[in-house]
């Protein structure tokens, strides 16, 4: 009986120790698989329908189809490129928080009410209903503005992150998207 426990424990240990490589080697793959290639400006004003300057005035998160999805309405204050003759669109994106269920992915955009933002925008087809707004290049598709500066975050680039503007000042950042049209 006590050799019988003795091979039971070591087999326990060899288990855990196994689910602990594999834990630590899905962690390290992850982050390699969760990095992507970088996106210039030039790019995403080839790739985009839309650019525009504006303010989040809501977000909403809802639950459709087995996902989360958030709808942000923004105002927009100035069409940078393409034609819109709407003061307000509707952004939509996979992710958000419906009650306790949060759903969050890499390379992931988010929209917050209140941000003064710049937003290379593509027409999609929304998972609740109609034609929305979806963002270009998924979270380097969106600039923050603060105090003059446009950022972007939420990705990790795998390579050509020489070729992302960040932290650049709005002013620069127009006259880049304006350029390139």
């Amino acid at each position: 009986m006590v050799a019988g426990r003795t091979k039971m424990k070591g087999f326990i240990q060899q288990m855990g120790l196994m689910f602990l490589c594999l834990a630590c080697l899905s962690l390290v793959l992850s982050q390699k698989v969760f990095a992507v290639p970088g996106i210039s400006t030039d790019d995403l004003v080839k790739s985009s329908e839309v650019i525009v300057v504006g303010k989040v005035e809501k977000a909403s998160c809802h639950w459709t189809k087995g996902t989360v999805v958030t709808r942000a309405t923004v105002k927009v204050n100035e069409v940078l490129a393409g034609n819109i003759d709407k003061k307000d669109i509707i952004v939509e994106y996979e992710g958000g928080k419906v009650g306790d269920l949060e759903l969050k992915l890499s390379d992931a955009v988010s929209l917050t009410k209140g941000e003064e933002i710049i937003l290379f925008l593509k027409t999609g087809q929304s998972k609740l209903d109609g034609t929305v707004f979806v963002i270009e290049g998924a979270a380097q598709g969106k600039y923050t503005i603060k105090n003059g500066i446009a950022s972007k975050n939420g990705f990790t680039c795998e390579k050509n992150m020489d070729i992302v503007d960040n932290n650049i000042p709005v002013k620069e950042l127009v006259a880049k998207i304006k350029t390139n049209q």
